[in-house]
């Protein structure tokens, strides 16, 4: 059954780095990720399956990579609590 969503900010022509970016906290979280993402692309022929593991592309694995790469990001995104804590003045 075809998957109903994809997030990712990567594609298979422009995969994630193999090395996480200088905001990202969960650095090994990110290689990881990165990693199996790079993995398991579809196949060259018809891009339906899964080079890696043989499923229906985009796969189980490449969507637990993805959505791990996706929560690194969104969390480097969001403001860290001493940044805000920073920005109040005590009276």
């Amino acid at each position: 059954m075809p998957r109903s969503r994809t997030r990712s900010d990567y594609s298979p022509q422009e995969p994630p780095p193999l090395e996480a970016p200088p905001q990202v906290v969960e650095v090994v979280a990110w290689q990881i990720a990165s990693r199996t993402w790079c993995t398991h692309l579809p196949d060259a022929l018809l891009g339906v399956q899964c080079d890696s593991c043989g499923e229906q592309w985009p796969c189980d694995a490449w969507y637990v990579a993805d959505d791990v790469i996706t929560d690194c990001l969104d969390d480097s995104r969001a403001p860290r609590r001493t940044e805000v804590d920073a920005s109040l003045t005590v009276p």
